[in-house]
């Protein structure tokens, strides 16, 4: 049986990106793993595996990631399960450290960075999204004292399968993209469990390359924090952590930089709040 197993949604997913998830994860030190890849019912899916650790999960319907990474879960092997994404890769110890992690929790989230190509990807990188950005988790999701996190990223977990299965697993009812994940670290908080940040166990995660593609990541964040809203009546926490991400973001940026990233932290705003008004309404008709 291996040790643990990596469940990675997949829909239409762009071959290069996939290449490079696959490539990072054989090249693991751990070799004991299985990776099961999930696809929400992509027309005509082809994916070429590396090796035999890596089998596919098919869907007849396109269900989105949630409802996939559940579905993985429940077709993994191991004890211990992996959760990251096909424009994400993984460093050679990334695995290994996941198990460290969860010796000290159920859950060991990891330190994802952006995958930094262009400079207007390093500008939104300073923002600490996705995951961490250029900033590092730490200074994303506040980690206290003892090393305990509140949160996580799903490009980025591990969870003991039967604390993920206890904790009724990732809310497959969630719409859109985004958000699912701060839901069931909340649940998870909430019910008495932890959070272990394990800062050695590092993803790298795709960068935002443009404007258009910034902009349309932030509205579809902000539909996100309409579910979340619905699911996590408190808010007033979350918003005091996301004013001390971008004074983080700022102070990381210098003052060549620092009048480019307050304004895509404005840019962030506005379109969240639009995303979040447009759910709404959606959602109220």
């Amino acid at each position: 049986m291996p040790r643990i197993s990596v469940v990675v949604p997949s829909f239409r997913p762009r071959k290069e990106l996939l290449e490079q998830l696959f490539s990072s994860l054989a090249a693991q030190s751990l070799r004991d793993f299985e990776v099961v890849v999930v696809d929400d019912g992509s027309p005509d899916p082809d994916y070429v595996f590396p090796d035999a650790r890596f089998r596919l999960v098919r869907g007849d319907r396109q269900r989105g990631p949630a409802a996939c990474r559940n579905a993985g879960a429940a077709e993994a092997a191991a004890d211990a399960l992996f959760f990251t994404d096909t424009d994400c890769r993984l460093e050679e110890e990334t695995l290994a450290s996941a198990l460290g992690g969860l010796e000290r929790a159920p859950v060991s989230v990891g330190n994802t960075l952006t995958d930094v190509r262009t400079p207007f990807g390093g500008l939104v990188a300073l923002l600490g999204f996705p995951g961490g950005g250029s900033l590092g988790f730490d200074r994303v999701w506040r980690v206290n004292a003892e090393g305990f996190a509140q949160s996580f990223s799903s490009c980025n977990v591990a969870i003991r399968k039967a604390f993920f299965q206890k904790m009724g697993g990732f809310d497959a009812s969630f719409p859109v993209a985004g958000g699912e994940d701060t839901v069931l670290a909340r649940r998870i908080l909430d019910s008495g469990g932890a959070i272990w940040y394990e800062k050695a166990q590092r993803v790298f995660h795709v960068e935002k390359p443009d404007l258009v593609s910034f902009l349309r990541w932030q509205l579809t964040r902000g539909r996100g924090n309409f579910h979340i809203r619905r699911r996590v009546p408190s808010v007033r926490g979350y918003l005091r952590l996301r004013v001390w991400t971008f004074r983080n973001s700022l102070a990381s940026a210098g003052l060549v930089r620092a009048p480019a990233v307050l304004a895509l932290i404005v840019l962030s705003v506005v379109m969240q709040t639009i995303g979040y008004w447009q759910e709404r309404r959606r959602w109220a008709e």
